[in-house]
């Protein structure tokens, strides 16, 4: 594919940051929070609308219980008006926009995500697709990477220091670290 499909674009900030200790998406990453930077990087990507799935008022909410990402992903697909909905996680701050526009390309009607990484992912909207995810919820599966399997994804290779998590305030820091230092996709 030589272009980049029209894609609607989710944050997964619904999470209790239990091992950070604190809400992840308000962490500060130069001046601005850490969903307001995640944002800032779907719409430079090239994202039509960015939702986000937060379990607080004025956000897209997961139904009631502890269901994960496919719960999140499954709530916002009611409000997705385009044809792919690239799902980020709150917690990958070094994500750039080359490889996210990388990762689009590969979509073209199916799902994609990185190597060695179900999240972020490409996700083609379609009716099937909620019941797909639907029916894993109902059977008790709630991983990102079992519905990729099962959608047949593409895995595009990317850098391993891209996808560092931002899990644990050593992890954190050590983002700040590369931040500060200008080299957002230096070695982890």
């Amino acid at each position: 594919m030589t272009g980049i499909v029209q894609f609607s674009a989710l944050i997964l900030a619904g999470g209790q940051s239990s091992r950070m200790g604190e809400d992840k998406a308000l962490l500060q990453l130069n001046g601005q929070s850490l969903l307001i930077h995640m944002q800032q990087l779907a719409l430079t990507a090239g994202a039509t609308e960015v939702l986000v799935s937060r379990n607080q008022p004025g956000f897209i909410q997961d139904a009631p219980g502890q269901f994960g990402p496919l719960a999140g992903i499954l709530a916002a697909l009611e409000h997705c008006t385009s044809s792919h909905l690239l799902v980020l996680p709150i917690d990958t701050p070094r994500l750039g926009v080359t490889s996210l526009k990388l990762l689009l390309q590969k979509a073209d009607g199916t799902a994609s995500h990185f190597a060695n990484s179900p999240l972020p992912c490409v996700l083609p909207v379609t009716a099937a697709l909620s019941t797909i995810i639907a029916t894993h919820l109902h059977q008790g599966l709630r991983s990102v990477k079992g519905l990729l399997a099962q959608l047949n994804a593409i895995a595009v290779p990317i850098s391993p220091s891209e996808l560092l998590n931002a899990n644990t305030p050593q992890d954190w820091q050590r983002c700040l670290d590369i931040f500060s230092k200008g080299n957002l996709y230096a070695k982890a």
